[in-house]
């Protein structure tokens, strides 16, 4: 009885509380708390605007009044909760955005900061402060320059042409010229496919005399050519937020449709890219490399190229050298040898990307890990064994090699060989009897591996019973 009664309450509260919201959200409601911007107390002034931003669009038609005290209230405090209220209530954007571009203009860092920040819910309709907010990159303060690269950023195509003048400027233009072209470059690259169109002056940039610029825009051409959004087909100037392309173009006669575009320009990223990575400055090289991964078999031109870094680079080279050849696909099988040699590579990482590497490979790299095992160093055969766990049932070609491992005199060899079997998941009965042997095995790792592996071979076995 109790229980039904407490529902009932709290039923009867929360009608109160919605019936409340609606009527606190009424027209005399609303403009009595506008009221208050004129003759209120700093606290009471700010505790208005802050109930007007929370009733949303409901407050949409007291935004003059809020425009005209964000002009003239003398408090700092009260102008930064109207620009939070502006920005939450979202609407009259024809009187709002002028107002807050106006703003972009105050002496004061945060109320600039704030302004840059909430055009950012208006959308294609902040279209006339892309000027104003490129002029905000220049800004003393830094809040305010993030601020402003971050509402760029997140505007679409349309603040891409604002960005891109900048990036032809020469770094001469002003002190901090070299410094907007970062943050405008980087924008670039964080929309991704939306800034299709930048790829051109991108690609020219790379080649630049200045390093900074050229990794700037390899790294940029990587998150571009990198997005695999596929936008709709026609119109994106007159709908700039939305991913849009050019349906088609014409090139030499021939109408190309916009995907065939597409791939077009991410072949251009990609030879950008093969050009980059004989780029003099490693950081440039490397971010090439890295950005290559992206491209699959495109890479393929390089083969020999990345081989090359993969054997003789420095260790972060090595490692990134063998993440793309392994995203080449069936085209560089015969690199399956160097991804076995780099793992005695001393760098450990690079190991794992090696290990990794051989994974994708699957039974193709089976043989010849085999047949290194024949070498018998320390760390080649331990790695060696982690592949064959991490390649799992596509290497039961090793079964054979493992089961004589599990008489080896070195116990980590014995406790990876008797893992790798479960791994594999082949639960025959000489696997089995091999493994129960193991159990009584002097060396703790070497019972827990045997014991785990037989664990996972009894639930294997269990699950063919039932299926079959």
């Amino acid at each position: 009885m109790k229980t039904q009664i407490h529902k009932l309450l709290l039923l009867f509260y929360l009608i109160f509380i919605i019936f409340s919201n609606v009527f606190a959200a009424d027209y005399p409601y609303v403009k009595k708390k506008a009221e208050i911007l004129k003759v209120g107390t700093v606290e009471e002034k700010i505790s208005a605007v802050q109930e007007l931003g929370r009733l949303s669009s409901n407050a949409n038609f007291v935004i003059p009044e809020l425009i005209y005290s964000l002009r003239n209230d003398d408090s700092h405090d009260v102008k930064m909760e109207i620009i939070r209220a502006l920005e939450r209530i979202g609407g009259q954007a024809n009187a709002t955005v002028p107002a807050l571009i106006e703003a972009l203009g105050n002496d004061d860092w945060q109320i600039r900061w704030a302004a840059a920040g909430a055009l950012t819910s208006f959308g294609k309709k902040s279209a006339m402060a892309v000027p104003e907010l490129i002029t905000l990159l220049r800004d003393s303060n830094d809040y305010v320059k993030n601020a402003a690269i971050a509402t760029l950023g997140k505007m679409g195509p349309i603040s891409v042409a604002a960005m891109m003048d900048e990036l032809y400027k020469p770094l001469d233009y002003a002190d901090d010229q070299l410094y907007v072209q970062i943050l405008c470059t980087r924008a670039l690259g964080a929309l991704g496919s939306k800034a299709m169109i930048a790829v051109p002056l991108l690609v020219e940039n790379s080649r630049h005399d200045n390093v900074i610029i050229r990794l700037e825009s390899v790294v940029a051409l990587r998150k571009i050519g990198g997005d695999d959004a596929m936008p709709g087909e026609i119109g994106w100037l007159a709908e700039p937020d939305e991913m849009i392309w050019p349906k088609g173009s014409r090139n030499e006669g021939n109408f190309l449709m916009f995907a065939e575009a597409k791939q077009m320009v991410i072949y251009t990223i990609v030879n950008t890219l093969l050009f980059s990575i004989s780029d003099p400055d490693p950081k440039v090289s490397y971010s090439a490399i890295k950005g290559l991964a992206n491209f699959g078999n495109k890479a393929l031109p390089v083969k020999d190229q990345l081989v090359n870094y993969m054997n003789r680079g420095t260790p972060i080279m090595r490692r990134v050298a063998i993440d793309v050849l392994s995203n080449i696909g069936d085209e560089a099988d015969d690199v399956i040898p160097d991804f076995v040699t780099a793992l005695s590579d001393f760098d450990v990482n690079v190991q794992w990307a090696a290990i990794q590497a051989l994974r994708l490979k699957g039974k193709k790299a089976v043989p010849e890990l085999i047949y290194m095992l024949e070498y018998d160093d320390d760390a080649l055969t331990t790695n060696i064994l982690k592949t064959f766990s991490e390649i799992g049932n596509e290497a039961k070609g090793a079964i054979k090699i493992l089961l004589v491992m599990l008489q080896h005199d070195n116990s980590s060899y014995r406790a990876l060989a008797a893992e790798a079997l479960g791994e594999i998941g082949e639960p025959s009965l000489l696997v089995i009897n091999s493994l129960n042997i193991m159990k009584k095995d002097n060396d703790n790792n070497v019972v827990r591996s045997a014991e785990w592996s037989l664990k996972e071979l009894n639930r294997i076995f269990e699950e063919k019973e039932k299926n079959s």
